[in-house]
């Protein structure tokens, strides 16, 4: 079987022309997983089964299959995935262990009905092997340095912000994987749990059996902690909670959804923060997005590259600012000054925006300026 899903890698064959649903199975995961995609989507339209891979951040239409063959794959994924085989009409979430000896990752799975049948994407989650370092993120050493000291104080606020998709969950696993050591007790609430971390207790969100993020974060206090991570601050109560473990001697990272870093002040304040307190917490923020880079064996031409699937581009990196939380800062936020003189302040201190970031990225030809700017003014 593995001499066919190899074909299926090298592009000899596609999906379509196979017969077995457990090979066309093994045969989605595999590629997707050579082929560095994050997710895969298989969607019942009326021309038959689009299947299409988020390749770096981009939807890359891949086959269609026979409409044939929808029922059979989706309930082979849901057999995999431990889902109810005889319900077709209520959206169900799952997960499985897929490893061969070319592949071996987590897929979690979605499903929702449509109006052409059922829809499934499935989520490819690597191990944690695979967790890089800052500067492998694409974080400048101007950045790392920044946040290496601002973790070094093991105290305070630190968030990731960012829109879906900006890599906001994997920069909080690099940081919880470099903090975690025999002398750190390290407690992690998730929603979902996306990568095992060796040595952190890792907790799911069950908002059916009371696991919320307010009310897990209330728990866990009780457990010693040293370090914190709250994979998303959504609302108010679960930000007030989180300020407030804060002030208590701990370090709590999280993400929050905002277009800068200076954008999590104002975002704070709105769900209720004092300014007092979210000068008195806040540490560092850092914001980002991901931009693809340019193929290294084509240099993005694209045409005819089997590297970069003639894409031109292979792999994302990340454009990020980082702003710090100094005294200085903190009589700003408290006095709710405009964002611009805080801006202005920040800036002075050394905070280079991301689009400075992604230009310098251009400048070194690990990008391109059209990138950058699609990716920012979206």
């Amino acid at each position: 079987m593995q001499e066919k899903i190899y074909e299926i890698i090298n592009n000899d064959k596609m999906l379509h022309d196979i017969q077995s649903i457990v090979e066309l199975v093994d045969s989605l995961v595999v590629y997707g997983y050579h082929r560095n995609s994050s997710d895969i989507h298989i969607d019942p339209m009326e021309e038959g089964l689009i299947i299409r891979y988020r390749i770096d951040g981009v939807l890359t239409y891949v086959d269609t299959l026979s409409d044939t063959s929808h029922e059979e794959l989706i309930a082979r994924i849901k057999v995999l995935a431990g889902l109810r085989t005889d319900i077709h009409f209520v959206p169900q979430d799952g997960r499985f262990h897929f490893s061969q000896s070319i592949c071996d990752c987590d897929i979690r799975v979605s499903i929702i009905p449509t109006h052409y049948g059922e829809n499934a994407v499935l989520r490819i989650l690597r191990n944690e092997n695979d967790i890089p370092n800052l500067g492998k993120l694409g974080f400048s050493d101007h950045d790392v340095e920044r946040i290496v000291n601002r973790l070094s104080y093991h105290q305070g606020m630190v968030l990731v912000t960012g829109p879906t998709g900006s890599g906001k969950t994997s920069t909080l696993y690099t940081l919880i994987s470099s903090l975690s050591t025999e002398k750190n007790s390290i407690i992690t609430l998730e929603d979902p749990i996306e990568y095992a971390i060796a040595g952190v207790r890792q907790i799911q969100i069950h908002s059916r059996h009371g696991i919320t993020f307010a009310n897990g974060l209330r728990s866990i206090v009780r457990q010693d902690p040293d370090i914190i991570m709250v994979g998303e601050i959504r609302d108010t109560e679960t930000a007030q909670i989180a300020t407030n473990v804060s002030l208590t001697g701990h370090l709590l990272l999280s993400t929050l959804h905002t277009n800068s870093a200076l954008g999590a002040i104002p975002r704070l304040i709105d769900m209720g923060i004092d300014p007092y307190l979210v000068a008195s917490t806040l540490s560092l923020v850092i914001a980002q997005r991901l931009v693809r880079k340019v193929c290294e064996n084509c240099k993005g031409a694209g045409c005819g590259c089997n590297a970069c699937g003639n894409l031109g581009f292979k792999g994302r990196t990340v454009v990020a600012e980082t702003l710090v939380v100094d005294e200085e800062l903190r009589k700003y936020i408290m006095s709710r000054t405009p964002i611009e003189e805080i801006a202005r302040y920040a800036k002075s201190k050394g905070m280079r925006t991301m689009y400075e970031d992604g230009i310098d990225k251009v400048e070194r030809g690990i990008t391109t300026e059209e990138e950058i700017n699609r990716t920012l003014h979206e």
